[in-house]
């Protein structure tokens, strides 16, 4: 989920907008019945944000809202007043460096609280957990209700904590974005649900949104599919020079040349100079 501030709005950040806000109104209402169904429904659209609970973890997740003494349904500006407010009481009542981990907590509750992505995380984990506690759904975490009311009976909702099956042939971008170890299983289930709720939205502009690269290495992307299509290049080769640049900063495609795996100098997408002699 990207923030709006940070780009045009379109119609999955418009859609996850509401679906945020109808969860965090419902968390705040006691409303179980109706957390449970637009937690399902954000599951369907990110299910990278909500990972499995683990095997045999006993420890609860922090619930940042109330280590910040706030709602959750407080908008993102009363969020920074929250945070700025807890962590100047905190400094007024102690020392930093006597209670470091306390203070660490107060800043990454903030941090989490003020992005998007972050934030929603936070509170499918959390909201998971009070379900959970509240016996609303299994103790495995399923999103699937305990009690069936009289309307399941008739059409029970899909368990969305299981995935729909990945379609066999999925764009080449797929292909490079996990050879690289940039987006995993869940991601790409992520990436296809969108892609098929908003098919007028390239898979280039979600990526980006979701946060999975930066411009330059989307970029690098495009033209690693290029150079794979004209078989100048294999994938193994290509993850390589790609972890080279978002380890070290070496653009892709000098990395190529430099390992000698690319004969010619490309010098933009599509486009290739010949070699001087």
């Amino acid at each position: 989920m990207a923030d709006i501030s940070s780009g045009g709005a379109n119609r999955i950040e418009l859609e996850s907008q509401i679906l945020c806000s109808s969860l965090r109104l419902s968390w705040a209402g006691d409303d179980t019945e109706g957390v449970l169904t637009v937690v399902r429904q954000l599951y369907q659209l990110f299910p990278d944000l909500l990972p499995p609970p683990r095997q045999g973890q006993t420890q609860k997740p922090t619930n940042n809202y109330q280590l910040l003494n706030l709602r959750c349904d407080t908008p993102t500006g009363g969020v920074i007043v929250g945070y700025l407010r807890a962590a100047k009481k905190f400094l007024r009542a102690a020392n930093p460096k006597d209670r470091r981990d306390d203070y660490f907590k107060i800043l990454d509750a903030g941090f989490t609280l003020r992005k998007p992505r972050l934030r929603l995380s936070h509170d499918l984990v959390v909201v998971r957990s009070w379900m959970i506690d509240l016996k609303v759904i299994p103790e495995d975490g399923t999103l699937e209700a305990l009690q069936v009311t009289p309307s399941q009976t008739e059409a029970p909702p899909p368990q969305m904590v299981r995935t729909q099956p990945i379609e066999p042939t999925m764009p080449l971008l797929f292909d490079l974005l996990k050879s690289a170890q940039i987006i995993g299983p869940a991601d790409i289930q992520a990436l296809t649900n969108q892609m098929t709720l908003a098919p007028e939205i390239p898979l280039q502009e979600l990526v980006l949104s979701a946060g999975y690269v930066t411009d330059q290495e989307l970029k690098s992307l495009q033209l690693a599919e290029y150079l794979l299509s004209q078989g100048k290049i294999s994938m193994a080769q290509f993850a390589v020079a790609m972890y080279d640049e978002r380890t070290t900063g070496i653009r892709m495609a000098e990395s190529l040349q430099v390992r000698g795996w690319l004969e010619t100098q490309v010098a933009k997408f599509g486009e290739e100079q010949p070699k001087k002699d």
